[in-house]
């Protein structure tokens, strides 16, 4: 996506929040000419004159939701229910090796308590990469790069990770699989409003070999973004 394409797509919009999909390969916000925060001012009129404020992050290479705040106050707020864990997000990813139905792992990160929970929805062989999982992953804190560590850690780093990698396992293709695709909280400055949003997983994930169609028509809602 080019920051300056207006079409960003918005799932949830108020006077407070916006809530935006940020695809695959591009900066959240920082010093970069390119980034999703000025994609994103540039789509959304009804703003501040000091524009939107990014409440979290997601990686360079990571696709999903990403929330804004209108005003300090509503990314403060927003902020505040990060800390207490009042956010719930889940991912999914292609990951390296054979993966256990279901995987708890518990293990600090940086001296603080991190635990992300796992669970397998598939598993395949890919061109360039071997045998692979197909993930869903819920990280029920939220330390920088958890869920690559925490995987990378249990010797099933994800595919396409150029930092937290696999001995011998390189991907030489294009991107880190790894995508945001759910994001659930109760609205912090309008109680009376629980947002939801779930869609399915970026097309890199919908071009799998062995994962069917059928598999996210079941799994994931049939709206798409990319």
């Amino acid at each position: 996506m080019n920051p300056s394409d207006a079409s960003v797509p918005v799932g949830f919009e108020d006077e407070h929040l916006v809530i935006a999909w940020k695809p695959h390969g591009l900066l959240t916000s920082g010093n970069s000419g390119r980034t999703f925060v000025q994609a994103v001012n540039r789509s959304v009129t009804d703003r501040s004159d000091n524009g939107l404020l990014p409440c979290h992050r997601l990686d360079f290479g990571t696709s999903g939701w990403v929330v804004f705040g209108k005003t300090a106050q509503a990314a403060r707020e927003v902020g505040v229910l990060f800390e207490r864990r009042r956010i719930t997000k889940q991912y999914v990813a292609l990951v390296h090796g054979d993966v256990p139905h279901s995987m708890a792992m518990a293990w600090p990160l940086d001296g603080k308590a991190a635990s992300t929970h796992v669970e397998r929805l598939a598993q395949g062989r890919m061109a360039g990469a071997g045998d692979v999982s197909f993930i869903r992953a819920q990280p029920i804190t939220g330390r920088t790069h958890q869920i690559r560590r925490h995987l990378f850690a249990a010797g099933h780093g994800i595919v396409g990770d150029d930092r937290y990698e696999i001995p011998g396992e390189r991907y030489t293709g294009k991107g880190l699989f790894l995508c945001a695709y759910s994001l659930e909280f109760e609205h912090p400055l309008d109680r009376e409003v629980f947002i939801r949003l779930e869609t399915p997983p970026s097309k890199k994930f919908r071009k799998l070999p062995f994962v069917h169609q059928s598999d996210f028509i079941q799994r994931f809602s049939l709206s798409s973004h990319e």
